[in-house]
């Protein structure tokens, strides 16, 4: 079971009516007060909003659905013209291109969450908006004092992060490339781009990947995929991503058991074809990373009929796995 921390997502607040239209050209003010929303006006979650932002950045709100450009500041209100309007309703999300947020990596809310969680004995934790390998340390601290620690995934959504990528993947224990924020965030253009680079250096580092949101986002609605989102879900497997991941597709669908059956069948067809995961090509950094080159060749080469790795941490496991080889790979450890 993995528990998704929020991080610091930004939101509206609620609107006094629930929800309202907001028409391109028309102005419309972001307060940090504590308010019902109006048509015109409505609060935010991020209360360091009018300190932060200046004339000319943008706000995405909604996945990028509505765009906003800041005028100008007024005491606590952000001043916006909308420059791609629609309708909008309470608490959605929003994002802020290029403007450098003054938030932790891990808030109040978070803390509550992850010591719930964990005392739930959840088995893995994402970890979302992480900007820096350090953002980790905090969870530590937390799951320490619980007493617990289990694997922290980074979930890649900040332009921040891509910066120091490298680091990240090897101070977590996994990573997931969530193109819903990230694809906001970064021009449209670079996401496939993004994901192939992040997901080469989780193989080249052996931690476990996961390529998430949109996978199959036309089944919220329909009962069958477009042949695209066939094609993506099949392309993140064969750039060798380790899962991929539904969201609102099985959380507020109408087809909820079909996606996961539909995933499952292109899944099934792709990997019996595994082989064509493009091999790794750099230089192993470590002892566990030559000895898993060396046993898959030797493996292949004398056409054994299985890969067995003895493992307590499963790194080595890990290392095996993330070469893609044909051979059955089998695994033990003494640790229960």
């Amino acid at each position: 079971i993995l528990a998704d921390l929020q991080g610091p997502k930004i939101r509206l607040g609620r609107f006094a009516d629930g929800a309202t239209v907001w028409a391109t050209g028309e102005q419309v003010r972001i307060t940090v007060e504590d308010c019902a929303g109006t048509h015109h006006r409505v609060s935010t979650t991020y209360t360091h909003l009018a300190q932060d932002a200046r004339p000319g950045d943008r706000l995405l709100v909604d996945d990028g659905k509505i765009a906003l450009t800041v005028i100008a500041v007024d005491r606590n209100d952000v001043v916006c013209r909308v420059t791609e309007g629609g309708p909008i309703s309470n608490n959605k999300g929003v994002s802020l291109p290029g403007m450098n947020v003054s938030v932790p990596a891990l808030s109040d809310k978070d803390i509550h969450d992850l010591e719930f969680a964990l005392r739930l004995g959840v088995d893995l934790i994402a970890l979302s908006f992480v900007r820096a390998p350090t953002d980790i340390d905090r969870v530590h601290d937390v799951m320490d004092r619980i007493g617990r620690r289990v694997p922290v995934i980074a979930k890649i959504e900040k332009p921040e992060a891509l910066d120091d990528i490298e680091a990240i993947v090897r101070a977590f224990d996994a990573v997931m490339v969530a193109r819903g924020d990230l694809g906001v965030e970064v021009p449209l253009e670079q996401v496939p781009l993004v994901q192939k680079r992040i997901v080469q250096i989780a193989r080249e580092n052996a931690r476990p990947v996961i390529v998430a949101t949109q996978m199959l986002e036309s089944m919220i609605a329909n009962s069958r995929p477009t042949r695209a989102e066939a094609s993506d879900v099949a392309n993140a497997v064969l750039d060798g991503a380790d899962a991929v991941m539904l969201s609102g597709e099985t959380s507020v669908g109408a087809y909820p058991i079909e996606t996961v059956a539909t995933m499952a069948r292109i899944l099934a067809a792709v990997e019996h074809q595994s082989t064509t995961v493009p091999a790794l090509t750099h230089t192993p950094r470590t002892h566990g990373g030559v000895i898993s080159f060396a046993a898959r060749d030797i493996g292949e080469r004398l056409n054994a009929t299985a890969l067995v790795a003895f493992t307590q941490s499963g790194d080595t496991v890990r290392r095996l796995a993330r070469l893609h080889t044909p051979l059955p790979l089998l695994a033990f450890t003494p640790v229960p």
